[in-house]
C-alpha cells in the first residue's frame, strides 16, 4: 500500500474522536505531541488541527514526510514551510494538506486551520478529514470530522494546498507499524505466521495453542490488526496478553482473542483487578472513584487495585479519576 493510502486510512480511523471534556483541547493527539495530557488554562491553549496531522503521519512511520520532519503545531509554520519550498498550490490533490483561513480568524493571521485532502470530487470540491473542527466552529470545533471544502466556501477561504513529499518514503514498503513490547499467548491452533501483514502473503510457520511469543511492533488498525513477532506477522485476532505501546510504561493495555480489549471498565486479569480508561490504556498510580458510591480506589504503579487503600478522602497530591468511563488514562 502506498504511503498516501496509509496516511488517509489512518486518518479515517479517528473520525469521531473528540476532546474530553469539551472545549479543553485534551485529546490523544495532543498527548502524543506534547508527551503528556494537556488542557487549556486561560492564557495557554493547545489547538490541534496541525497536531492531528503530525500524529497521523507519525503513526504511519512518516514523520519525516510531514513538513519534512519539522515538528510543529502551527498552521502558519506549515504554510511558510511549503510556500518557501515551492510546494504550495492553488488546486489540490489527494494527500495534500488543505490550509484554510476562517472569517473568524484574528487580525494578522494568514491561516488558522488545516486538514487532509482524501479525494477530489467531480464538482471541484474536496473531501477532507480535519482535526479540531465542528459544524459550528470550523477551526476550533473539538472533533475529527469528514468535511467537504470548496474554493467558494462560506465562512472560510482556502489559502492553498501544501503537498508533502510522499515519494520520499514510497520506496520503503513498510507497514503502518508502531513499536511495542509484549509477550503474547497464542489462542487457537494452527495459527499462521506470515511474511507480511496480510492474508495473501506467504506462511512462514504455524503456532499452536498456548505458545508464547514476543512482539516488537503492531499494525495500528482497528479492523485488520497484526503483530510483528520473530519470523513474521500474526493476526491480532489470535493472541492475548499485555501490550506496551511505544515502549512507554504509561501505555499499557490488554488484548484478548478476536482483538477485544478493555475500555472504560474494570477488568479482572489473572486474579487482579485493573481499570482501563476511555482510551483503553491502563490507569496507574492514582485514585479512581467508584461508579456506585463515593469510595475512591487506589491502583498502584502496575495498575493493580489495592483494597487496603480504599478511602472517602483521597490524597490530592495524586491524580484523582472522578469518572473512569469518560476519562482517558493518558
Amino acid at each position: 500500500m502506498a504511503l498516501v493510502d496509509n496516511v488517509i486510512s489512518k486518518a479515517r480511523e479517528y473520525i469521531g474522536v473528540s476532546e474530553n471534556p469539551p472545549e479543553s483541547n485534551n485529546v490523544v493527539f495532543n498527548t502524543d505531541y506534547y508527551g503528556r495530557e494537556v488542557f487549556d488554562n486561560g492564557g495557554i491553549t493547545y489547538p490541534w488541527c496541525v497536531v492531528f496531522l503530525w500524529d497521523i503521519f507519525r503513526m504511519c512511520g512518516a514523520q519525516s514526510v510531514f513538513c519534512d520532519g519539522m515538528k510543529t503545531a502551527s498552521t502558519e509554520a506549515v504554510l511558510t514551510h511549503y510556500k518557501n519550498k515551492g510546494m504550495l498550490f492553488s488546486a489540490g490533490k489527494r494527500g495534500d494538506i488543505v490550509l484554510i483561513i476562517t472569517d473568524a480568524a484574528g487580525r494578522g493571521r494568514n491561516v488558522n486551520h488545516a486538514g487532509l485532502v482524501i479525494s477530489v470530487n467531480g464538482d471541484g470540491t474536496y473531501e477532507t478529514i480535519e482535526g479540531n473542527t465542528g459544524s459550528g466552529n470550523i477551526a476550533n470545533g473539538g472533533m475529527v470530522m469528514n468535511r467537504t471544502r470548496s474554493l467558494s466556501g462560506r465562512g472560510y477561504k482556502i489559502v492553498g494546498f501544501a503537498r508533502p513529499s510522499y515519494e520520499k518514503a514510497s520506496t520503503v514498503n513498510a507497514p503502518n507499524e508502531i513499536p511495542i513490547s509484549a509477550r503474547l499467548t497464542i489462542v487457537g491452533s494452527g495459527i499462521r505466521v506470515r511474511t507480511a501483514p496480510n492474508t495473501s502473503s506467504a506462511v512462514a510457520k504455524n503456532l499452536e495453542e498456548g505458545a508464547v511469543v514476543k512482539a516488537t511492533g503492531r499494525i495500528a488498525s482497528r479492523h485488520n490488526p497484526w503483530f510483528h513477532i520473530d519470523g513474521g506477522y500474526i493476526s491480532g485476532n489470535y493472541v492475548s496478553g499485555w501490550i506496551k505501546d511505544y515502549n512507554d510504561n504509561k501505555r499499557w493495555w490488554y488484548v484478548e482473542k478476536d482483538y477485544k480489549y478493555a475500555k472504560s471498565q474494570w477488568k479482572n486479569i489473572a486474579g487482579k483487578d485493573y481499570c482501563f480508561g476511555k482510551d483503553s490504556y491502563l490507569f496507574v498510580n492514582c485514585y479512581i472513584k467508584s461508579a456506585v458510591n463515593g469510595t475512591y480506589y487506589w491502583v498502584d504503579d502496575d495498575g493493580v487495585y489495592q483494597k487496603r487503600y480504599d478511602t472517602m478522602s483521597p490524597n490530592r497530591k495524586y491524580r484523582i479519576v472522578e469518572n473512569y468511563k469518560n476519562e482517558n488514562a493518558l
